[in-house]
């Protein structure tokens, strides 16, 4: 399993919230919005994808449509959106 956690530092959360559902992530794999409890405007997507959905998210991703969203998400944030990838690990 895959993990895809992308931070954002938002001026605003409703505003941000709107483009968001209008722009949902990928039908591939599950989705979810965390958001912070001692800050409303820090917030994760995190999509957890199989190995082999890995490449089609990342394609979703770098798509132009996806781009000018990000583009925009960036402008009413406080510092650009961070993308980090992250596998699960088995103890033992």
């Amino acid at each position: 399993m895959a993990v895809l956690v992308i931070d954002h530092h938002l001026k605003d959360f409703d505003s941000w919230f709107e483009v968001f559902s209008a722009n949902p992530p990928p039908n591939i794999g599950r989705w979810r919005v965390a958001r912070g409890i001692d800050d409303p405007n820090r917030v994760h997507v995190v999509g957890e994808v199989g190995a082999s959905e890995v490449a089609d998210v990342k394609s979703f991703m770098a798509s132009e449509a996806m781009q000018k969203v990000f583009a925009q998400v960036n402008e009413a944030s406080t510092s650009p959106l961070e993308f980090t990838w992250l596998e699960d690990v088995t103890p033992g």
